[in-house]
């Protein structure tokens, strides 16, 4: 006997479902606000446009989170040639340097860079942590992120010191890119938001949790009632002063 619960009822009603599955996680809170992952959810469901673009607030849990901070310390080391950038499936090195040795930057003036890298929240035995035993807030970006491209917009400058150059960050943003859609050969363990329900219209009210397979949210997909799309949480202005320190050029540290 299959354990996958909701395919034995009608696309509808299995539409329904996960609409109240999203709404029951956004009546959980997370630091005051509706969690990331209940608003990606409750999108997903009311979206007709496969494809589309929509924007979200990042929360400051999102922003100082260690994963995002390391992610962005090894943008920082990108964009001061302090490590090489990863692009595709090969390094090179990026940044200012290059720009200094090849005199498409004059080491004084602004200038614009630009870089993204995966930042992955929960992989291994990692996700088990955040399960069985990881913050509110952490299985919240967990369940709503998990892996995603983080990209970053710096606009630099510099100052010479003897032979020296020292870079300053003028400004960064950052944003979390993503696209919402489901592997539907995989499934989930959830919460039943119909559990200890009355209504005719629950289902499995008597487990407090049920095995959701991806292929239904397929079948909510081919009838219309749900699209894929894609996901940018912010921009956010990022404000560590580590992150933000200058900086003096290493001109040899690159081949």
């Amino acid at each position: 006997m299959s354990d996958d619960v909701l395919a034995n009822y009608d696309v509808k009603k299995v539409h329904a479902w996960y609409l109240r599955l999203a709404a029951a996680v956004a009546k959980k809170t997370v630091k005051g606000k509706t969690p990331l992952s209940a608003q990606l959810l409750k999108t997903y469901l009311t979206n007709k446009i496969k494809g589309a673009t929509v924007t979200f607030t990042a929360p400051n849990y999102l922003q100082d989170y260690f994963k995002v901070t390391a992610t962005l310390q090894y943008h920082r080391d990108v964009f001061l040639s302090e490590k090489k950038a990863r692009i595709g499936k090969a390094t090179k090195w990026a940044g200012l340097v290059p720009r200094l040795d090849d005199k498409r930057w004059d080491g004084i003036s602004k200038i614009a860079m630009s870089y993204e890298s995966l930042c992955e929240i929960g992989s291994g035995v990692e996700i088990v942590r955040i399960q069985m035993s990881g913050t509110d807030e952490e299985r919240d970006l967990f369940t709503s992120l998990r892996g995603f491209q983080l990209h970053s917009d710096v606009e630099m400058k510099g100052r010479k010191i003897g032979f020296g150059t020292i870079a300053e960050f003028v400004s960064w943003n950052a944003v979390a890119l993503d696209v919402y859609d489901f592997d539907y050969g995989e499934h989930l363990t959830m919460p039943n938001p119909d559990y200890g329900s009355k209504s005719a219209d629950a289902i499995a009210p008597g487990q407090r949790m049920i095995r959701v397979y991806h292929k239904n949210a397929q079948r909510i997909e081919k009838a219309g009632l749900a699209a894929p799309y894609k996901v940018k949480v912010g921009p956010w202005k990022v404000t560590d002063t580590k992150l933000l320190a200058s900086h003096r050029l290493n001109v040899a540290n690159h081949d």
